[in-house]
């Protein structure tokens, strides 16, 4: 009987399942809070005063452009729709008018103010200066940001560096890297976590080359976009 021993450059069972974690948590906030629900900016007020909002975020040069987001918890937010008004833009110079953007910016948000019980967080954000990595991640813990760019430059690593993977060449990986398939890479290669490091590795059918590689990640794309239309 054959035994498939683990090379001894091969990543640690709980390094990857770590990363598997970390990059799962990290899909499931991005689904969740990359592109929360267009609504009009009026709606705040509304759920304000109905209780259900716990943050209040708005950048510094909303509403002339950025953001109003308001979060009823950690993963289900909501973004009011851009409305850009008129008088905020010098109509011959085409530049902003802070006086103008501040005037507009603090009525509505004295509103805000007057509709939110003390427990409600109303933040002024810098827009995405200093940001790392998707919103989404700020959306739900700030601090988790950095952990899952880390956990997603090291997938691309061990993608880049590792010699013939067993599922799929580089190329194909590559391609269903930029889909999200680090995810997947780490659960299956060089060995599916499930299986034990001193088990016997079934023989993969059909390796994937470049070409189903790509056709996968242009169907993933397509999918995602159906999903989200």
């Amino acid at each position: 009987m054959r035994v498939a021993v683990p090379a001894k450059a091969d990543v640690p069972f709980w390094v990857r399942l770590t990363l598997l974690f970390v990059l799962a948590l990290s899909t499931v906030i991005v689904h969740f809070n990359q592109n929360p629900e267009l609504r009009p900016a009026e709606d705040l007020l509304s759920d304000l005063r109905a209780g259900g909002v716990t943050e209040v975020v708005y950048d510094r040069n909303w509403p002339a452009y950025g953001t109003l987001t308001w979060s009823h918890g950690p993963l289900s937010w909501s973004q009011a729709r851009f409305d850009q008004p008129d008088d905020v833009w010098d109509p011959e110079t085409t530049r902003l008018v802070p006086e103008a953007l501040e005037r507009r910016q603090e009525a509505f948000m004295s509103q805000v103010r007057a509709a939110a019980d003390p427990s409600v967080e109303i933040v002024r954000s810098e827009g995405f200066r200093g940001m790392v990595g998707s919103p989404a991640y700020a959306r739900w813990w700030e601090p988790f940001a950095p952990v899952a760019m880390a956990a997603e430059v090291l997938a691309w690593l061990l993608m880049l560096s590792r010699p013939d993977p067993r599922y799929g060449t580089r190329w194909a990986w590559f391609w269903m890297f930029l889909t999200g398939g680090s995810l997947v890479y780490v659960l299956l290669e060089p060995r599916p976590l499930w299986r034990g490091p001193h088990e016997a590795l079934l023989p993969v059918p059909d390796r994937l080359d470049g070409t189903r590689g790509f056709a996968i990640a242009v169907a993933v794309l397509f999918g995602m976009a159906m999903v989200s239309a």
